[in-house]
């Protein structure tokens, strides 16, 4: 049996809990927030609530947890978990500084329980399908890929500490991390430079330095060259648009999240859209659950999340020091 706990519910923290009940032999045991408002939660499971992640896990019996805090209090709830042989999934980003994921790595390496992110479009049936015509070869060998990621700032809204960046981690950060975990999957190579730039503009004009508009571009080992467009400046009320187009030798494949499609094109075929209306059901938790009791496939690995994350506060940091940066080798 899989006890989970949840520590935070902040932006996707439910999500989180409804996927991974979906897991056979897997229940919810206890709940914490540091606000009351959340009790509600705990409630509707019938759980016992707590304002403190640690004595939670002192007095409950679990060997999961689902790790969705502000941004800036993540790496040091997995750790704790970690180091107690608790196997936890955060909500991205799971690190916003180097130092932190750098301490995250050691204590991974370390433990023997597993780690993931909630990496979600790895699963997502448009992406997946994709990755199946990339390796299926129908396009040719990869050359580039131009992808974008723009988001309405609903989030901030409902939790202020997102306008902060010393708590956020900034917008690169927190929506690129998407995009580059899907490039490196797909394109199967790894960073090898990225060069970002990063704009605060008149939308946030009441929030003076918010980054709200960012560009970078990541060049993989393969050679491979990735261009990733991410902002919060979607109009209200607007569903969101992300796209991603990947150029081969022997055609494209683009997938449109608004109108549900994936268009293939090649030498033997104009543009069509190849989605099939029926598609199973996976999810990050579910992989994750995979994971724990060593059943394939397994789709998001640690060192995945790892990478993802590493690549993009290497880009926040090229956008700040306004010059290329070079992965670790």
């Amino acid at each position: 049996m899989i006890n989970v706990v949840a520590i935070g519910l902040r932006i996707h923290g439910e999500y989180a809990i409804q996927e991974i009940l979906k897991a056979e032999n897997t229940r919810l045991v206890a709940i914490m927030e540091t606000e009351e408002r959340w009790s509600t939660v705990a409630e509707r499971y019938n759980v016992p609530f707590f304002s403190d992640y640690r004595a939670m896990l002192d007095e409950v019996e679990c060997n999961t947890a689902i790790v969705c805090l502000p941004n800036d209090e993540k790496t040091t709830a997995v750790i704790e978990c970690l180091r107690r042989g608790i196997h936890a999934i955060s909500d991205k980003p799971v690190s916003i500084t180097e130092e932190e994921l750098d301490l995250l790595e050691k204590e991974v390496a370390a433990s023997p329980a597993e780690f993931s992110v909630l990496l979600t479009e790895r699963f997502n049936p448009l992406y997946v399908k994709a990755k199946a015509i990339i390796d299926s070869g129908d396009i040719g060998d990869i050359a580039g890929c131009i992808m974008m990621r723009p988001h309405e700032s609903t989030a901030q809204r409902e939790e202020p500490w997102m306008y902060d960046t010393s708590r956020n981690g900034g917008l690169i950060v927190d929506l690129m991390i998407h995009d580059i975990d899907l490039a490196l999957w797909m394109c199967r190579s790894e960073l090898e430079e990225v060069t970002a730039k990063s704009l605060h503009t008149r939308f946030f004009a009441d929030k003076p330095g918010y980054i709200d508009f960012a560009q970078a571009l990541f060049t993989l080992r393969s050679g491979v060259i990735v261009h990733v467009e991410a902002d919060w400046l979607t109009p209200r009320n607007t569903s969101w648009d992300c796209r991603m187009l990947v150029i081969g030798t022997d055609g494209t494949v683009e997938v449109l999240t608004k109108s549900g499609e994936v268009i293939l094109c090649t030498h033997e075929g104009n543009h069509r859209n190849v989605m099939e209306a029926e598609v199973q059901h996976d999810s990050v938790c579910l992989d994750f659950v995979r994971r724990i009791r060593g059943i394939e496939p397994c789709i998001l690995t640690s060192e995945d999340c790892l990478a993802s994350a590493r690549a993009v506060l290497l880009a926040r940091k090229s956008s700040e020091s306004g010059r290329s940066e070079a992965a670790r080798i």
